[in-house]
């Protein structure tokens, strides 16, 4: 079951993760805030025995801490799980028809609503894309990441999935959403990457041993909650790699088949 959850973490390829993060996800605020049983309804023909998945979320999620509902705490149980869930709302929100979103949204208000009332986390996470590297552009300064990204603070949960190859993103987050306490699978120390983040690229791209390329990107708190237009300007640091870039002794390997 490993194979599913590397698609949060480590996308297959380049374009894979350029499509997810294209456009921004509209429509789903306005949406009613729905029980779990209620936001899976329409997601039958994208998620066999998707009610069972639903129920075993709503079966073993944290119940113990009250920032949460219970159907809130459940939603993120159920995205973590080792299921084809999130592969079917990864592939849908990869789509370039937004529209095909619609079935999805009680789900992502359920969802995303519930990560809001989360603290914000402060600290450096992982995320990969795994192949060749040569088709990520760096031209941009400024990235917006408009999906539902996940990443670890553990370098060895992104590093399980990643091959021989790949892209690995250290990103110094502000308002990441750790959600350990929520997961199916606390030891992956997964931290959320909110919709419509603002990564500033802080320094020249590492070249690992021509297999790995470390981009070190920070979050922008400007403009974080509005998306108004800002000066982006360089850092004055930024030709200075992370320090805390612990991959000296990085071990690449074979990934697990990937789904």
């Amino acid at each position: 079951m490993a194979s599913l959850r590397s698609n949060r973490y480590v996308n297959k390829s380049i374009s894979e993760f350029q499509e997810a993060n294209r456009s921004p996800i509209y429509g789903y605020k306005k949406q009613m805030l729905v029980t779990l049983e209620e936001s899976a309804e329409k997601l039958h023909p994208f998620v066999n025995d998707i009610m069972k998945y639903v129920d075993d979320a709503k079966q073993k999620c944290n119940r113990q801490i009250n920032i949460l509902t219970w159907d809130e705490s459940a939603a993120i149980y159920l995205y973590t799980m080792s299921t084809p869930f999130f592969s079917a709302l990864n592939d849908t929100l990869r789509a370039e028809d937004r529209y095909a979103l619609k079935p999805w949204f009680p789900f992502l208000k359920l969802f995303l609503n519930a990560l809001e009332k989360l603290p914000s986390s402060a600290t450096t996470v992982w995320r990969a894309v795994s192949g060749d590297t040569d088709n990520y552009s760096l031209q941009d300064d400024v990235k917006i990441w408009w999906s539902v990204n996940s990443s670890s603070t553990a370098l060895n949960v992104v590093q399980i999935y990643l091959g021989d190859r790949g892209t690995l993103f250290a990103i110094e987050t502000i308002h990441g959403k750790k959600i350990d306490e929520y997961s199916a699978f606390p030891d992956e120390q997964e931290v959320i990457i909110m919709p419509g983040t603002f990564l500033k690229i802080e320094s020249e791209p590492l070249n690992f041993i021509d297999r790995l390329l470390v981009v070190h990107l920070k979050e922008e708190a400007i403009g974080q909650q509005n998306h108004e237009t800002t000066n982006l300007n360089s850092s004055p640091n930024a030709n200075v790699l992370l320090p805390s870039l612990p991959i000296e002794n990085f071990a690449f390997r074979s990934s697990p088949d990937v789904m």
